[in-house]
């Protein structure tokens, strides 16, 4: 007879990478549809160009370096549409190719690879394309709610992601199949909406697709999310504010939920840290405070 050893824990599951990056494809297949059908062949372009390109520059850099082929996971593919969903359809041909190839080389790669880069590499090919080539990657409109047809077809969307906000909903049915966390897009929600209603903020300025693509899909990616559950609530907290904050002042919440969560990439190891499980007996942040002022105040009285 034969053993397995191994660590715990020992509950097998099918969770995959596989399956969670799959899945999170095809919770995007509706509303990319209805941006082919919205913007036809721009739209067609964009998204073939950069998925395609997305994989090709994963391929090669695992084939140079010779490392596992890992293509067939999903993750090039999500973020080669990812990217494409948030580019205008006025944007040259080859505004995709660069920005999906910088994705996942810069973004990915430089950094390690799945589950080690520090930023979205969706958000820091999109802001890297804002920042070389503005004026192509400005949309020719935003949209703006006025109609609760606008929620199924939004007639004035500036970026792929915008012509229909309902068809996100994709996004629902991963957390209910807890590929997402709950946690997050639950607390940047309450936060954006409870600051424009103490603002007096118009909230249908909200409700466009580049935010609720933010707070479903990009804010929840684990890799660049705390990993505590308390550390996942204080980060939804912090993208509800900080989106809110720019897209007060500028007026567009599209930009501001996308810089938004990349600037809450940043405090995420510090959110991990501070709200990690501590060792029983071990003193509160609270308490070693106290404990360095009375050493220090001791040590003075030495002297």
């Amino acid at each position: 007879m034969r053993f397995t050893i191994s660590a715990p824990p020992h509950k097998k599951t099918g969770l995959t990478v596989k399956n969670i990056m799959w899945s999170k494809v095809f919770a995007l297949i509706p509303v990319s549809i209805i941006s082919i059908y919205f913007f036809g062949l721009p739209a067609i372009w964009i998204l073939f160009a950069s998925v395609l390109a997305a994989v090709l520059a994963e391929y090669s850099i695992q084939k140079t370096f010779d490392q596992k082929i890992t293509i067939r996971d999903g993750n090039a593919v999500l973020i080669g549409l990812m990217l494409a969903l948030i580019i205008p359809p006025e944007a040259p041909f080859w505004i995709p190719i660069v920005g999906a190839a910088f994705a996942v080389i810069i973004g990915k790669h430089a950094f390690g690879g799945l589950g080690s880069y520090l930023f979205h590499p969706v958000l820091a090919a999109w802001i890297f394309l804002m920042i070389a080539w503005s004026e192509h990657m400005t949309p020719a409109s935003f949209p703006y709610a006025d109609q609760i047809t606008d929620i199924f077809l939004e007639n004035a969307a500036g970026f792929l992601v915008e012509v229909s906000p309902i068809a996100l909903i994709g996004g629902v049915y991963l957390i209910l199949r807890r590929y997402l966390d709950w946690r997050i897009p639950l607390t940047f929600t309450f936060t954006i909406v409870l600051l424009a209603l103490i603002f007096g903020e118009n909230l249908e300025y909200l409700v466009t697709g580049v935010l609720i693509f933010g707070i479903l899909f990009i804010a929840t990616d684990p890799s660049t999310s705390p990993v505590t559950k308390q550390g996942r609530i204080y980060y939804g907290i912090l993208c509800g504010l900080l989106t809110f904050i720019y897209g007060y002042f500028s007026v567009n919440y599209g930009y501001a939920a996308l810089y938004g969560i990349f600037l809450a990439n940043c405090v995420t190891a510090f959110l991990e840290r501070i709200t990690f499980p501590k060792e029983y007996g071990t003193p509160s942040i609270f308490e070693k405070s106290y404990i360095t002022l009375k050493e220090k105040i001791s040590n003075r009285g030495i002297k």
